[in-house]
Parts: structure tokens; sequence; C-alpha cells
């Protein structure tokens, strides 16, 4: 990625997951992993969805990032909650997920939120999971496993809490996967000194925006994550700051077109009162 050195961004480190919470060392690039051997975690609950408990900081980052990619992608399908539908071997029903946020490059943008058909649509590009006390076994163990065996190209997962849930050290990381193996992604340092995970899928960072003290943690706010365009060296505005941003360029240029009007007003005022003296002239002229 060339732009990384154009924009100042460090060339990113591969890992294994949970640097973003150590000092950074540099390590050789992590081979990929085998699906039968890509986790050790604890028995996962069965695999229909477990549902994402109503909560600030999970609301706070799944509608930012749905919003922000669909700002960042318009012509491309993402979904926020969408059903993921899909066929597995042996089974006559096809199983359901329920990625917090997903995105499909190749499938044109639906007005409705219609179950997303793997089978029909195509894998999705990207996952976002983010992690809740309630559901981060199910999310990286056999949810991570079905995304990867039907075809998802990249999970990028949040531990939203900061209470390092599953024990990676990282409150932020994520895995670029082909059905047969899985690598962790990409991490690099940002200009504004947060180190960050790269989506290859989407040509975009993300990095974890705040943290909050544990003295000041509670059950309503804890983390937020941002994207970060390393093109424009900006992170994807929030919906309420790009609809503010809108406002104001609207303003501006409604002002502007105000500006122009009255000035054209002004411009036509002064034309007629030209036109008015010489008038004036012509006739006083003509009676002498």
């Amino acid at each position: 990625m060339s732009e990384a050195a154009d924009s100042g961004l460090q060339r990113p480190i591969a890992r294994p997951p949970g640097a973003l919470r150590a000092e950074p060392t540099p390590t050789r690039e992590a081979e990929p992993v085998p699906v039968a051997e890509s986790h050790g975690y604890p028995l996962d609950p069965p695999l229909e969805d477990v549902r994402i408990p109503v909560r600030a900081p999970h609301i706070a980052t799944t509608s930012y990032s749905r919003l922000a990619l669909m700002h960042r992608f318009p012509e491309a399908e993402v979904g926020e909650d969408l059903h993921l539908r899909f066929s597995e071997p042996g089974k006559l029903k096809k199983s359901t997920l329920a990625p917090d946020v997903l995105l499909a490059l190749d499938v044109p943008r639906r007005e409705t939120r219609a179950d997303f058909d793997a089978d029909a649509l195509g894998a999705p590009d990207f996952v976002l999971e983010v992690l809740s006390r309630s559901t981060w076994r199910h999310d990286i163990g056999r949810k991570l496993d079905c995304y990867q065996r039907i075809g998802v190209r990249e999970c990028l997962l949040f531990d939203v809490t900061g209470e390092d849930l599953a024990s990676t050290g990282a409150d932020l990381w994520g895995f670029a996967m082909t059905p047969e193996s899985r690598r962790p992604l990409e991490e690099g340092l940002l200009p504004n000194g947060e180190r960050g995970v790269y989506s290859n899928v989407l040509g975009l960072w993300a990095y974890v925006a705040k943290r909050v003290p544990p003295a000041a943690r509670n059950e309503t706010w804890a983390l937020t994550m941002r994207w970060h365009d390393p093109t424009t060296n900006a992170d994807l505005p929030h919906h309420e700051d790009a609809l503010a941003g809108q406002a104001m360029e609207r303003a501006r240029a409604e002002a502007e077109l105000a500006r122009a009007e009255a000035e054209s007003a002004r411009a036509d005022a002064a034309q007629r009162r030209v036109a008015e003296l010489e008038a004036q002239l012509r006739g006083q002229a003509g009676r002498t």
C-alpha cells in the first residue's frame, strides 16, 4: 500500500493479535493457521445466533460503522444485524447468523433489510463483530469459523467492554481468511499516535478511539472505535458529524448564493441608475 508512506503511516507489522495493548515489538509475519488448529477457545453455544443485549457502546459502534461504511462505499451492500443465511453440508435447513455489520462490495445496495442469502449473493467480503460478555465465545469461535468456511474474506473483532474477554490482550483485532486458513490482520501506527488494524478489503484502518479508565468504566460506555482513511489522512465521520458537515455546506452554499444574488441585484440597480442619468443628460443637452 504505497499511500502509507505518503500519508506518514508506518508500514504495518503483521503480528499475533494482542499487540494493540502490548508495547510494539517487531516479529516475523505470522504463518497462516489451518482451520482445525486456528483457536483453542472454550466450547461455543449452538450455531443459532445469540442476540447481543442492547447497550450504548454496542449501538454506538455498529451504527457508526454501518453509516460510515455506507458513505464510504455508496454502491455496496452494507448491513447491520442482518440475517446471514447459508447452507451447510448435511443440513436441509439453512443456518442463520446475524453479523453486527457486514459489507459486500459486489452486491448492489438494497433498499430493504432483507435477509442476506450467501448461497445466492455470495459471502460478504467483510464482517465486524462487537464482543459482549454474553456472546464473545460464540463470536470468536463457532461464528468466526462459519464466516471463514463460507468465504468471508475479513473479520474484525472489537471488545467494546475493554475487559479482554477473549484473553488476547487486545481490544481490537481481526483475521484475513480463506476457507483453508486465517492470519491476523496487519497492525501499524497512525499519524494520531494510535495503533490500528488495517483492512485490505476496505482500504481503511480501524483503531480504538476512546479508552475509559477502569475506575470510570460502567455499563453504558466503555470503548469506541473509528475508521481512518489513509488516502485522506482523516477519520470517516460519524453520522451526526457528517450530517452536521452537510448542513454547514448547505448553509455556506445558500449564503454564497444569497451574496451573489445581492451583488447581481446591486449591479443591475447601478446599471439602471447609470442609464437613467445618461437619459437625463441627453434630455438636458437636447433642450440646450
